[in-house]
């Protein structure tokens, strides 16, 4: 692969931008329905496994971007200011994680989820989020546009680069910048696994530990090849259980081998890319 000459900060190869999505329980609610073994997968995360991820990344001298719902900064806001105090960036990933929030209501209505979200992390931590990545349903162009006119400076939510641009409205081209993610890097597909409600339909197989660790390190190589911009996309209920805990652990120590990796926050991301195009 060629290496694209990117410009990064400090002269870094590239750069490395780890998003901790804190969903807890309101990925599981299902309206009408209360599951208790399934809520209580989903309280994993912020009750148990997040203070594992930040002890790890504070160890290793990673910065992570931590998505979180609105709604469940509001159920664990300490959870949030010790994120904060950690100095770790939230970003607003709905109220709700709702499923499909850009495309089963008007728009003036999701606007009020942004509010919503948004005065919550100013009562927890005194500011507002800077970054927005969409929960899982699409969404077209004109919403993209709606979250910059709402104070977004960024956003992490489409997959067609593997460096950030800033996005086009209308045929201009803008000052908020877009930092795609991959599959290929988000532990949900590998291993998410609950029997009933089904997840994942079909109730796939949970992946090899191992063969997701040699995935992502060879797409980590590809990625410092080619001096790029590496997003995973990681969940405290899935990547923070004890086992894979170690190979998150793992991964970390084989990319801090290399002394040129620029380990970012989104929002850190998009100001320099803002300023400088990668050049």
């Amino acid at each position: 692969m060629k290496y694209e000459g990117i410009h990064w900060p400090g002269n870094a190869r590239m750069t490395v931008m780890f998003t901790i999505h804190v969903d807890g329980q309101s990925l599981y609610n299902r309206p009408g329905t209360v599951y208790p073994r399934t809520i209580s997968y989903g309280k994993y995360g912020p009750e148990r496994a997040v203070d594992r991820l930040l002890e790890l990344t504070q160890k290793m001298g990673i910065a992570c971007t931590y998505f979180v719902p609105g709604q469940i900064a509001e159920t664990y806001p300490d959870m949030v200011k010790k994120i904060d105090a950690y100095g770790y960036e939230i970003g607003f990933h709905g109220y709700d994680h709702e499923d499909c929030m850009y495309t089963d209501r008007p728009v003036e209505e999701w606007k009020k989820v942004i509010i919503k979200s948004q005065r919550a992390f100013e009562r927890i931590i005194g500011k507002r989020a800077k970054g927005v990545c969409a929960t899982s349903s699409d969404f077209s162009m004109n919403d993209v546009q709606i979250w910059q006119e709402m104070g977004f400076e960024y956003s992490s939510s489409m997959r067609g680069d593997d460096r950030p641009y800033k996005t086009v409205f209308e045929g201009k081209e803008s000052d908020f910048i877009e930092i795609p993610a991959r599959w290929e890097l988000d532990d949900y597909p590998a291993f998410t696994y609950n029997y009933w409600p089904l997840l994942t339909d079909g109730q796939d197989r949970i992946s090899s530990y191992r063969g997701v660790l040699s995935n992502w390190k060879h797409e980590f190589d590809g990625y410092y090849e080619g001096g790029l911009c590496m997003v995973f996309m990681l969940h405290p209920q899935i990547i923070g259980i004890p086992g894979r805990y170690q190979m998150l652990e793992e991964l970390m120590l084989y990319m801090k081998e290399k002394p040129d990796v620029w380990f970012a926050q989104g929002n850190e991301i998009a100001d320099w890319w803002r300023k400088c195009d990668g050049k």
